[in-house]
């Protein structure tokens, strides 16, 4: 595990504006380095999630770590051209008139079933290479919200929807997509390259590269690369692969940080300290998946003096957990939250990089009028 680097023992931090999202170059750099040196040791190849991490002007601190980017649609795709790699592409369905675009800013692009073909069909040039997602029916995942694999899975073909594809179909693709890991271990990971290969083996010699996704903990003390090194090898010298990752929130672990305020402090038969912070609007993950985030400043733990951390939206579930700190809080103070590196700004704003919806108002008499629409200047603007 990294350790955070105390960028808040910096005075300079009283005079940040808050609420804040801070990002440690450093650490992110020194994660990248880190995966990529065990990457290259295993003969994988490094592509950036840009769901978790969509944060463009970090790009120049990771470049020379990864091979490119993982968009999961237009948005995405566009903003990640700009770190000058391969772009892969993935999305459950594709609009026809996103196609054009996505042709000409993505060198890989994934088909989540054979007939999404067509709709590329006149604008797909010689530098496009196309894939197809696949479904391996392995539930590492518990959480049925976040299992790829689960039943009725919308999320590719599994070996028997396979076996009913055209065979001329492969003649049109030089890869797979898989993706079934979340927050997973080595040896989980060593059970999705060993379904693939029981499930996927007579399909292999057609294609050149396959991309395993991403969900791998790589940064876990007890994630063992040798773990999987026997299956993947087959990959590599049976069946010739290129073999693609696409993990991101090992990436940044430990490089995000939220830098709120406290406002007020009431009480309420416990202690509560109201900050300029919201979970519904700076940490949706905390809201969507029940967890607490560590305040790394003020130092938290078995302390004396006990607070709830709550946000300052009318949300009567808007808070943070419950903290302990040896020193009474007040307003003024600084708090500063951990684990803010992935899916955080990617959650607040335009989550898999999915456009805002227009807005129109309608009346009888003038039928219906669109007053608001956005579109990808708005996403990049947040981002580049």
């Amino acid at each position: 595990m990294l350790k955070c680097m105390c960028f808040y023992q910096n005075s300079f931090i009283e005079e940040l504006s808050t609420p804040c999202y801070i990002v440690n170059t450093d650490v992110l750099a020194e994660n990248f380095r880190n995966i990529r040196a065990k990457a290259d040791q295993t003969g994988l190849s490094l592509l950036l999630a840009m769901k978790g991490f969509p944060l463009a002007k970090a790009f120049p601190f990771i470049k020379s770590y990864v091979d490119g980017i993982s968009a999961s649609g237009l948005f995405e795709a566009k903003l990640g051209s700009k770190l000058g790699k391969k772009v892969h592409v993935h999305t459950p369905a594709y609009k026809k008139e996103d196609a054009e675009e996505i042709a000409a800013h993505c060198s890989h692009i994934v088909l989540n079933s054979p007939h999404q073909q067509e709709v590329f069909s006149h604008v797909a040039t010689a530098k496009n290479e196309f894939a197809l997602r696949l479904n391996p029916e392995v539930s590492i995942v518990e959480e049925p919200v976040y299992n790829p694999c689960a039943p009725y899975s919308r999320f590719g073909l599994t070996k028997e929807m396979l076996s009913a594809v055209d065979g001329r179909f492969f003649d049109k693709i030089s890869g797979f997509h898989i993706h079934a890991l979340c927050g997973s271990s080595s040896k989980d990971f060593n059970n999705l390259i060993s379904a693939v290969l029981d499930k996927f083996s007579d399909y292999l010699p057609s294609v050149s590269w396959i991309n395993l996704g991403g969900g791998q903990a790589l940064l876990e003390d007890d994630f063992d690369f040798a773990d999987f090194a026997e299956n993947l090898d087959i990959l590599h010298s049976k069946y010739h692969l290129k073999t693609y990752i696409e993990p991101c929130e090992y990436l940044v672990m430990d490089a995000g940080f939220l830098l709120t305020t406290v406002l007020d402090v009431v009480h309420n038969g416990k202690d509560i300290a109201i900050l300029d912070s919201s979970i519904s609007c700076h940490a949706l993950d905390v809201l969507k998946n029940y967890y607490q985030l560590p305040v790394i400043y003020p130092q938290a733990g078995e302390k004396g003096y006990s607070y709830l951390l709550a946000g300052n939206s009318c949300l009567s579930g808007d808070v943070f957990g419950e903290y302990s700190f040896s020193a009474p809080l007040k307003p003024g103070d600084k708090i500063v939250f951990g684990d803010m590196g992935s899916y955080s700004f990617a959650q607040m704003n335009y989550f898999n990089g999915i456009n805002y919806p227009d807005i129109c108002f309608y009346s009888e008499k003038n039928g219906f009028q669109q007053i608001k629409s956005f579109d990808y200047m708005n996403y990049e603007a947040l981002y580049d």
